[in-house]
């Protein structure tokens, strides 16, 4: 018993199903990785943020102290001139 041979039109549709059902099952899985990836990026932003802004506040920071040391040179410098004069 075996079984008939199925009509041209009927493998033809049978085919294109099949091409549907993997174009589905790949355009799925697309979205997956895309979606895993944007929630590691948005992790790495959120842990590294904060990190960022330690950062920016420490460097503001020196530089403050910086000028404020250059201000007190530069004053102590002028004060010096004066007394040789």
């Amino acid at each position: 018993m075996s079984h008939p041979e199925p009509e041209p039109a009927e493998a033809s549709r049978r085919e294109s199903h099949r091409a549907e059902l993997r174009a589905r099952r790949r355009r799925r899985a697309m979205l997956r990785l895309d979606v895993a990836i944007a929630v590691v990026v948005a992790l790495v932003g959120i842990l590294v943020s904060p990190g960022i802004a330690m950062a920016a506040i420490i460097a503001v920071l020196v530089l403050i102290v910086a000028g404020v040391w250059l201000l007190v040179e530069r004053r102590h410098r002028r004060g010096r001139r004066r007394l040789v004069r």
